[in-house]
């Protein structure tokens, strides 16, 4: 593809959608998908026996972290692919192949744990459920790199609303865990095959001539494979990371403190997810137009976009803090029960570190929209260090207080090595293209 071609394209692209529209669809499809997943856990405790629904949170406990490690956020990689180096069909085959591996080490770990034949069955649909919202993923990718956060929230809320009717459904016919999980891969499957994969939602017709005749199906090439797979690595080794830091404290807090002050940690943490969803809005929102500008090298456009996100990152932080010192005994006393409101003190520190935990995320996203990936390993290696020495030193001597102190040291970390890998790269990037425009004015 030319680099004319493209620069229409992202012109094109530019004036599609304002960055306020996108977060806005963004924000409900991610909160309707949110609250479904809720409901989703509410019917199966309402509807089954304890012991199916531990069954269930087993099952995405084992799933989750294999599927998002085999994953290599190829969504990212071709979010930030805007001049479309490699073609959409590439990265699809990629991601249906690195998927259908990451079933068979979900299937190899039942088998090496010894799981009797009905837990593994479960174990097993609950990765084919997650497999197809991996799939969905990364034509959410090409979706969003056309700025059709639109086309992203619908699929979002169908899939989200249609998991909770076919859960439902499956355990009113079946009357067991695994019909229902099955009536959740139907809702999932439908809405792949009947929206998220078809040409219209794509909008294939409206687009320029090159890209018109784009394929939405699998292309195998074992070259495009291999480059693209080196390229994303990284990318899933920073998923791993980003995985494991999140659950350190709660490490900590359970050897030092037991189940109860976890229970209690967690149901205060529920509380900065709220934060967190607007958060992953608008990081989904800007990455593309991050993306744009840095390989446009309208590095001025990119410096005003991180601007904007690390000031709503620390504003939403603040607010909370402030809400939390207000209102947070009676928020906890709603949403949980007593016991819960009486640890209320904490929730303005969680808060605290969910705002310094937002501006690291955003930062994190500028660094993946610029496609400098590995230097963020050596940053989260850094971020593992730094959290588990303090949720070390911290738990034991000051309880959850302590934790939450550990969460803000990491995200400190994360966030200063984040602007000390991000910023000196973009003055660099800046200061090469003035050399150019200098050099191309002198020649003229």
């Amino acid at each position: 593809m030319s680099a004319e071609a493209a620069s229409v394209i992202a012109m094109q692209q530019s004036q599609s959608s304002s960055l306020r529209a996108d977060f806005s669809w963004m924000f409900v499809g991610n909160a309707v998908y949110a609250g479904c997943q809720f409901a989703v856990l509410m019917l199966l405790a309402k509807l089954l026996r304890p012991e199916l629904v531990g069954e269930y949170a087993l099952g995405l406990a084992i799933v989750y972290p294999v599927i998002a490690l085999m994953s290599f956020q190829l969504r990212a990689v071709l979010a930030s692919d805007i001049y479309r180096q490699t073609y959409f069909g590439h990265y699809l085959s990629l991601r249906l192949l690195t998927t259908a591996l990451a079933l068979m080490i979900v299937f190899a770990i039942t088998r090496v744990l010894g799981y009797r034949l009905e837990l593994t069955a479960v174990v097993v649909m609950v990765g084919v459920s997650q497999a197809i919202e991996t799939v969905s993923d990364i034509y959410y990718a090409r979706l969003q790199l056309c700025d059709n956060m639109l086309g992203i929230s619908k699929s979002l809320i169908a899939r989200a609303v249609l998991s909770v009717i076919g859960l439902t459904i499956g355990i009113y016919i079946g009357r067991n865990l695994l019909w229902g999980i099955a009536g959740i891969i139907v809702a999932r499957a439908a809405v792949l095959f009947g929206y998220d994969i078809r040409e219209r939602t794509h909008g294939l017709n409206r687009q320029p001539n090159e890209l018109r005749h784009e394929t939405l199906r699998p292309l195998f090439s074992l070259k495009a494979q291999r480059e693209l797979l080196s390229f994303s690595f990284p990318l899933g080794i920073l998923t791993l990371f980003v995985t494991l830091n999140s659950s350190i404290p709660s490490y900590f807090i359970k050897h030092a403190l037991g189940e109860r002050s976890l229970g209690i940690f967690s149901a205060i943490g529920f509380v900065v997810s709220v934060g967190s969803l607007a958060a992953v809005s608008l990081g989904q929102s800007a990455f593309t137009r991050l993306a744009r500008a840095y390989a446009a090298e309208n590095i001025g456009e990119f410096w005003s976009l991180m601007g904007i996100l690390l000031a709503l990152g620390a504003a939403v932080g603040i607010c909370g803090m402030i809400v939390s010192k207000i209102a947070g005994h009676e928020i906890l006393r709603i949403l949980f029960r007593p016991e819960y409101a009486e640890q209320a003190d904490l929730l303005p520190w969680i808060m605290a570190a969910g705002g310094m935990g937002y501006m690291a995320q955003f930062l994190g996203i500028g660094m993946t929209a610029a496609r400098n990936y590995k230097p963020q390993i050596a940053l989260l290696v850094a971020v593992s260090v730094s959290l588990t020495v303090a949720s070390y030193l911290l738990v034991g001597r000051q309880g959850l207080l302590g934790a939450i102190f550990a969460m803000s040291i990491g995200s400190f970390v994360q966030a200063a090595g984040g602007a000390v890998i991000l910023f000196p790269g973009l003055r660099r990037r800046s200061g090469v293209c003035a050399k150019r425009v200098g050099t191309a004015e002198t020649s003229a």
